[in-house]
Formats: structure tokens, C-alpha cells, sequence
């Protein structure tokens, strides 16, 4: 059992002139708009009078407002013991880095988080007997999958669908100043005890080499309502519904524009003149141009595409990864129901897997939203609502398309992808994953 650490693993300095703080570094950069003298002064005159430097931060990024200067001060934290859970809460934050221990890749020790709120309850037993009951499962799992003839990859990746919520992780942090405030704050308005504590070790980690740069940390109402997720409902099987789509009129006419200039208005007339082969030679000029690696331009970004999903924690870890798209999600709850690996069902062992189902639902029960979700495995699903638009949905196809993806998320990248070319062909005439490219890389 562990509990979360968070270490400060570094932050920028002016190297120059040896100040041990990022803060002297903000100070003189936010000088730069009004002060003439070159920068390389400005930095001289922070560094030899630090108190003065925090005053002139704690001025012009509060009481001035000018919140960006706050984004010269980066940091990089050592984030251990958390849950897989709050795990997700905290790569929610979309203006920060995150590389986190795979349990694809990884075969797990058995570690978890025991919620506070079940700490010295009558709860506290039957939790980690359960939990302790599920990495039994999955080590059988995995050995079950090896014997049947498993590649030692493909057993991880599909034993991993046993594993509970609570199960612990390890990543690797960075972030500026700016979205670093904002994270403490709205993890201290978090409903489960180990996000408000994951809070207080970020700002006990930060708050000595950068006191000017972190405020206002008291979550406000907003914050709070933020992590309120609506409850999942029933769903029988994963689930991709396309709602709303854009079709090729969004991003033809600006294609028109680039081609031609005039105003928008004029450049949809002229797309609506076109004939079929010349509106697919416009976009296939672009798209056929595009390596494994390569996004559209950004008039795609003007289309968007809107799904509702249902999904299992696994799938929903990498989607999740996709931070500039808008995730809306529901919470974990049992009414949703499992994802079950086709290597389960081909090896006997769905069974099992029904058995650890039934046993989460009747700890969730017990516990109550919103701890019961660490009783939950990766199988467990939940809805999304998500919305991208086209250049992004690219990226999504090219990563979770390809050969090297994971069965779950590849399946969900395809139906998604495959749903809006149905809509806007030629605008998405050229998603797919990497593999299926010409030249694709790994």
C-alpha cells in the first residue's frame, strides 16, 4: 500500500547569474515590454535583488493581472503512490507534460492506494482484501495468456483489464508557474482525499523556491463543480454515436481562400461552383502530401466532430492523453459495464473476469460514489463525450490507428474516424494510422 509522494525534481534558473529560484528569470522577462535596456541587464538587476523580483511578480502577475508572465517559471515533478485514478484527474490539466509508468508495458507489482476516506473503517479490510484478490487475478491471467500462447506483450496488455483503479502509478511532471497554481487549486477542491493531498504536496514542493508565483490556492465553487461527473447510466456494449459533424463545406472554402484571398463569404460561393473532381483535387493536393508524422493544415482546425463514447478505463487511459480535444467525461460507476478481451473469452478466463466484476460492484456498493471507483478495474467503462476538430482527429487516427496500437483504443480510433468521413469525406479522405501509410514509421 502506498500513499502519494511528490518531490521537485527541478525548475529553471538564470544560469548566468546563479539565482537558485525561476522566479528572477519571470521578473526581468516581464520588464521587457516597458523597460528598454537589453534583456541580459534586466536579468542582472533581478538576480541581485531578489526580494525586489518577487514584488515586482507578485505586482504585475496578481495586481496587474498579466497572468502569463507566471509561464517563464517551469518546473518538473517526481509524482509517486498516486492512484490510477486521481491519475486521471490530474492529466486532465491540458498545459502540463506527462510521461506515466504503462501498465501496457509494464508488469505491475502489487501496490495500491487505499482511500483516506476508507482508512480505519469497517471498510479498510474487505477493500484491500479485494484489491489484493484482483492482482491474484490478473498474475493468473497472465499466466493463463502466456501458456495459451500469448506474446509476453499482448499478456500484459490484456491482464491489465483485471487491475483496480486504486492500483498505483508513477510519472514524470512538467509545467509552468501559471497552470501550476491553477492545478494546486483545483485539486484542493477535489471530492476525494488523496487529489487535495496530491495538492498539498505540489504546493509544499513548489512554494519555498517560488513564493511570488503561487497566490490564490483557495478552489472556488467553479473548481468544485468542475469534478462533479454525471452518473454513467446503463450501456450493454461499447458504444461510438457521432452527434454532430462537420461536413466538407467547412474547410473547402477556406481551402478556396488560401488559393484565391477574397473575403469567406466569397470563397463558400465559389466552393459550392466547384465540381466534384476539382473540390477532391483541391484536398488531395494537401492530404496525399502528408507523411506518417505530418497534421493537415490549420483550416482543418475549423471542422469538428463531436462523439459520445462508452469506454473502458483502459481505452479511456490513452484517450485521455489527448489533451487539446474536449473530454467530457461521466463518473466510473458499475451500471456501465465491462470490456471484456477477446483473448479472455478465447482462453477461459471471462469467467473470471465476470466474478471480479460482480465483487467490484458489490465494494462500490458498500463505498459509495465517488470512492467506489477504486474498486473498479480497467474493464469497467465510462462515458465521454468528446469533441475535436479535424486536425486533431488526425493526430487521434495516425497514433490509435496504427498497427502498434492497442486493440481497445485502435478499435474505438477506427470507428470514430470511420463515423466522420462518412460526414466529410474528402476533408478526412486520409486519416488512418501510421502503418498504413506509405513509409510509416513505428
Amino acid at each position: 500500500m502506498s500513499e502519494v509522494k511528490v518531490r521537485l525534481a527541478g525548475y529553471n534558473t538564470d544560469m548566468e547569474h546563479g539565482c537558485d529560484t525561476p522566479e528572477t528569470i519571470s521578473a526581468a522577462y516581464a520588464r521587457i515590454s516597458r523597460d528598454p535596456r537589453p534583456v541580459g541587464e534586466l536579468r542582472a538587476q533581478a538576480a541581485s535583488d531578489l526580494g525586489a523580483a518577487r514584488s515586482s511578480n507578485r505586482r504585475i502577475v496578481f495586481d496587474y493581472g498579466h497572468g502569463s508572465v507566471a509561464e517563464h517559471a517551469f518546473f518538473n515533478f517526481d509524482v509517486l503512490g498516486l492512484s490510477r485514478l486521481v491519475g486521471e484527474a490530474l492529466q486532465s490539466f491540458r498545459l502540463a507534460s506527462f510521461t506515466e509508468k504503462s501498465q501496457r508495458y509494464v508488469r505491475m507489482a502489487e501496490d495500491w492506494a487505499v482511500p483516506p476516506e476508507l482508512e480505519e473503517t469497517e471498510l479498510a479490510e474487505p477493500f484491500s482484501r479485494h484489491v489484493r484478490r484482483l492482482f491474484e487475478l490478473y498474475g493468473s491471467a497472465m499466466e493463463k495468456l502466456l501458456d495459451d500462447g500469448l506474446s509476453e506483450g499482448r499478456a500484459k496488455e490484456d491482464a491489465r483489464y483485471l487491475l483496480p483503479l486504486a492500483t498505483t502509478c508513477q510519472m514524470g511532471m512538467s509545467l509552468n508557474a501559471r497552470e501550476l497554481e491553477h492545478m494546486i487549486r483545483k485539486l484542493s477542491g477535489h471530492p476525494l482525499g488523496e487529489a487535495r493531498a496530491l495538492s498539498e504536496g505540489l504546493l509544499n514542493a513548489a512554494r519555498e523556491v517560488t513564493p511570488s508565483l503561487l497566490r490564490h490556492l483557495d478552489p472556488t465553487e467553479v473548481d468544485r463543480m468542475s469534478w462533479s461527473h454525471p452518473p454513467a447510466g446503463k450501456s450493454l456494449a461499447d458504444e461510438v454515436e457521432l452527434v454532430r459533424a462537420d461536413d466538407d463545406g467547412v474547410v473547402g472554402p477556406l481551402l478556396v481562400r488560401s488559393r484565391e484571398g477574397g473575403s469567406l463569404e466569397r470563397c463558400r460561393d465559389r466552393w459550392r461552383k466547384l465540381d466534384a473532381a476539382d473540390a477532391r483535387g483541391m484536398f488531395a493536393i494537401i492530404l496525399d502530401s502528408l507523411g506518417p508524422h505530418d497534421l493537415p493544415p490549420r483550416e482543418w482546425e475549423l471542422a469538428r466532430y463531436t462523439f459520445d463514447l462508452c469506454l473502458s478505463a483502459t481505452a479511456y487511459a490513452q484517450l485521455k492523453r489527448h489533451r487539446m480535444c474536449t473530454l467530457l467525461v461521466s463518473r466510473y460507476e458499475p451500471s456501465a459495464g465491462i470490456t471484456v478481451p477477446p483473448s479472455f473469452v478465447s482462453s477461459g478466463l471471462e469467467d473470471m473476469l465476470r466474478r471480479a466484476e460482480a465483487s467490484s460492484a458489490e465494494l462500490w456498493e458498500l463505498a459509495g460514489h465517488p470512492v467506489g471507483a477504486y474498486a473498479l478495474t480497467n474493464a469497467h467503462r465510462r462515458r465521454v463525450v468528446v469533441e475535436m476538430n479535424a486536425r486533431e482527429l488526425y493526430h487521434f487516427s495516425r497514433l490509435r490507428e496504427d498497427a502498434a496500437a492497442q486493440w481497445d483504443i485502435r478499435g474505438l480510433a477506427g470507428r470514430m474516424a470511420s463515423g466522420a468521413r462518412g460526414v466529410a469525406p474528402l476533408t478526412l479522405m486520409r486519416t488512418g494510422g501510421k502503418s498504413e501509410l506509405a513509409g510509416g514509421g513505428e
